[in-house]
């Protein structure tokens, strides 16, 4: 008994031993830190903007300048996405990699990694934020596209998840619809409803450049703001373009006001050409737009004028699809106009919803699709329709929309966990319907593994499962 007692007591004060130096070592100020640029990693590659449907943008995603004119919703929404060698990802990589090899080098020297990561975090947050304004359009476009997919999944049944819980911009429990998010805004506080990792990077870096410095807490504070300070003015030079852009934005309302409208042209000209990716944009169109309107010339940006005032002042769909299409049809449309003409479309698919005609809503939405093929909502709200108005065309659509949904690897379009679990369980109903209980099935389990929590469940697909 000695013999077993002395061997327990050696297998225990070595497997505490061992446990003790492990801890040692990852509370060290080096494994500490070891830990913090791990996580930084994390952040950096983790999502910096989400939408309401679409898949997030991650940090490797999204590029410093769009030089090639391509960072386009219709050209970047689709997933899986390349990772960019000009994302705002990475020098920051590059900089965690360098911290790295300092901390096992030259440790003392991790204050200044964490300052350079501040720094650079900085301007990578601000590009994020103000350097692709037809990104954000399109964000502010999902919002809208949500509602009207919360309507056709309404029809099919009040049960699915989209129809009872908010977007996932929303926190559960909140309001069902994002109006406090399509209130009036000024473009460049917009972006602020839909950062992520971002701003918690650069908290981090601050907080660690404060930490790793060795003196007193005054000038540990004063060091950690120098590289603040330095990242902020690096911000300013990396969004440049954009703030003179809104500068001659800002005059160019000031003179419309004014019925100054040949001024306000001109200003609005120089707003372009300090940013020319805001020819891309709604906001662009419509004040290039009225400006024409206001002086009674004719043109494209008049017509995408008028058709936005139908559609959101009397909501006379017909007349605004008739004011956009031609231009459409005629030379395949810019992003802004094809954008305005799809939404158009989805509300008539809408109207034609609600007054109990499936089988035309189904009709526009495939239109719609074709006129903005780079908007998920629209491809969800046809497939749905379909399969509400015919269960037995389930294998077609199953065939042509599921690779979309659930992508390679579990990257698919749809980045909204309800939306794309009700989608499949739509699936699920049609198969039910028609009588394959296998496909019904494996549709039902499809949806609880997009999307299945135990205080959120998706009593839909449950029930259809276990109903079987």
């Amino acid at each position: 008994m000695s013999f077993i007692g002395r061997f327990l007591k050696a297998v225990w004060n070595f497997g505490t031993g061992v446990f003790a130096r492990v801890m040692a070592a990852v509370f060290s100020n080096r494994g500490l830190t070891l830990g913090f640029l791990l996580a930084s990693v994390i952040l950096i590659i983790g999502p910096w903007l989400r939408s309401s449907v679409a898949r997030d943008f991650r940090g490797v995603h999204i590029p410093w300048n769009d030089s090639s004119g391509r960072f386009l919703p219709e050209y970047v929404v689709e997933a899986p996405r390349a990772w960019r060698l000009d994302s705002i990802a990475v020098p920051l990589l590059a900089i965690v990699a360098v911290g790295l090899v300092v901390t096992l080098v030259k440790p003392r020297w991790n204050c200044h990694v964490f300052g350079l990561l501040l720094a650079v975090s900085l301007p990578a947050l601000a590009v994020t934020l103000w350097n692709h304004p037809g990104l954000f359009e399109f964000f502010e476009s999902e919002i809208r596209g949500r509602s009207m997919l919360r309507t056709v999944f309404r029809h099919i049944d009040e049960d699915l998840m989209s129809v009872r819980a908010p977007d996932r911009l929303q926190a559960f429990g909140g309001q069902m619809e994002k109006t406090n998010l399509l209130a009036p805004t000024h473009p460049m506080l917009v972006p602020f409803q839909y950062w992520m990792y971002g701003p918690w990077l650069v908290t981090a870096a601050f907080v660690a450049a404060i930490a790793a410095r060795r003196d007193t807490w005054p000038r540990r504070m004063a060091f950690a703001s120098a590289w603040a300070a330095a990242g902020c003015v690096l911000a300013i030079a990396a969004t440049w373009p954009r703030w003179m852009a809104e500068y001659h934005w800002a005059k160019a309302d000031n003179y419309e006001a004014a019925n100054q409208f040949a001024a306000a042209d001109d200003e609005l000209q120089l707003a372009l050409d300090a940013m020319p990716d805001l020819a891309a944009t709604r906001r662009y169109w419509i004040t290039k737009g009225r400006l024409g309107f206001r002086q009674h010339q004719a043109g494209e940006h008049v017509s995408f004028f008028i058709a936005y005032q139908y559609l959101n002042s009397s909501q006379d769909l017909e007349r605004a699809r008739a004011e956009i299409e031609p231009y459409v049809s005629k030379n395949g449309g810019a992003t802004a106009q094809r954008d305005l003409l799809g939404e158009i479309i989805g509300y008539v698919a809408i109207n034609y919803i609600s007054h109990g005609n499936p089988a035309a809503s189904e009709l526009a939405w495939t239109e719609a699709v074709e006129v903005a093929p780079w908007k998920p909502t629209y491809w969800v709200a046809e497939a749905t329709t379909i399969l509400a108005t015919a269960p037995s065309r389930a294998p077609e659509v199953e065939e042509k929309f599921l690779p979309r949904l659930v992508g390679r690897g579990g990257t698919g379009d749809v980045g909204d966990c309800f939306v794309g679990a009700d989608l499949a369980s739509a699936l699920g109903d049609a198969y039910f319907v028609t009588g394959d209980f296998t496909r019904a099935r494996d549709m039902y389990t499809l949806a609880m593994d997009i999307f299945h929590l135990p205080k959120y469940v998706n009593l839909h697909a449950q029930e259809g499962k276990l109903g079987m």
